[in-house]
């Protein structure tokens, strides 16, 4: 009895306009002065076929009813789903974001040990434990960028600042692989996030202190076009494999050969690029060197 009494409140546009059919040739009848047997008569047909239209109507709204309730369950459930995948997946992220730092302490006490007991076989152990505290740093940033409510703090950076950091984290590599610096102070603001920018400078560098095992790493900066650039003597990349390089997980034929290539350090720069408006360009040739290029936007209206 309910779903009736739904589906005639569903029809009321229909009674309104019987109602406004039935006052109007009412009106009709009355100014015209004729006979209100006929006006009851057609009111009587009027009325029959609404009634009629309606009986007829009603399986039809009662498929209609079961399919709109069937829909809107399925609305309830896949939202029901999806709260469940983001609460799933930020737990999943809050648990790698706690045991990145929870490794940490390990690393930095494994680290010390090798500094207190120094020779030849701690120091190779260093250099690895060097690059295990890298790619945790690496995973911690990464769960970080895909994070949507990432900070972000867009402002005038130093360049030099953020560039003598890493080099100073990375020195003990320059010293062991005897890598010579070309770097002069370029003393440049540039429109960044500095903290953002740091792991893109610092990826970039360390993938050139990694794969450049004779000669040099140049960083300069060109005012006019406003690029920074890292250029190395490595083992440079295939043509064929420079359009992919920013791929999450692809490695490439260097990477094969270096095995501490996981995928995702040149994945995370690009990502962070597109979040930073700041174009790459990457010019290598294999067994000559790389160039990464980072264009940054000119002013703080083209982010």
């Amino acid at each position: 009895m309910n779903k009736f009494i739904d589906y005639l409140k569903s029809e009321y546009q229909l009674f309104l306009g019987f109602l406004f059919v039935a006052i109007t040739n009412l009106l009709v009848f009355l100014v015209a002065s004729l006979s209100l047997e006929y006006y009851w008569l057609f009111i009587e047909i009027l009325l029959f076929g609404l009634v009629v239209y309606l009986v007829a109507r009603f399986p039809s709204y009662q498929k209609e009813r079961t399919l709109d309730e069937q829909v809107e369950e399925l609305k309830k459930e896949i939202k029901k789903n999806e709260n469940s995948y983001i609460d799933k997946r930020k737990e999943l992220e809050e648990y790698f974001l706690l045991w990145t730092h929870q490794i940490k302490t390990p690393i930095t006490v494994s680290k010390l040990l090798f500094r207190t007991y120094e020779n030849a076989q701690t120091k190779a152990l260093e250099e690895q434990m060097f690059y295990i505290e890298e790619y945790t740093n690496m995973a911690m940033n990464y769960i970080k960028l895909i994070d949507r409510n990432a900070d972000m703090d867009i402002t005038y950076v130093d360049l030099d600042e953020i560039i003598r950091v890493v080099l100073k984290k990375y020195a003990m590599l320059f010293i062991d692989k005897k890598i010579s610096l070309n770097y002069e102070p370029i003393h440049q603001l540039v429109i960044a996030d500095s903290k953002w920018l740091s792991i893109m400078i610092e990826q970039l560098i360390a993938n050139a202190v990694k794969y450049t095992n004779q000669g040099s790493i140049t960083i300069s900066y060109n005012k006019q076009t406003r690029q920074l650039a890292i250029k190395d003597t490595g083992i440079g990349i295939r043509e064929e494999d420079i359009p992919k390089i920013f791929d999450r997980g692809y490695s490439g034929f260097n990477g094969r050969l270096n095995e501490k290539s996981s995928g995702l350090g040149l994945y995370l720069v690009r990502k962070i690029a597109l979040l930073l408006n700041i174009e790459i360009d990457v010019d290598s040739k294999l067994n000559v060197g790389s160039t990464f290029s980072l264009k940054f936007p000119a002013n703080l209206t083209n982010l």
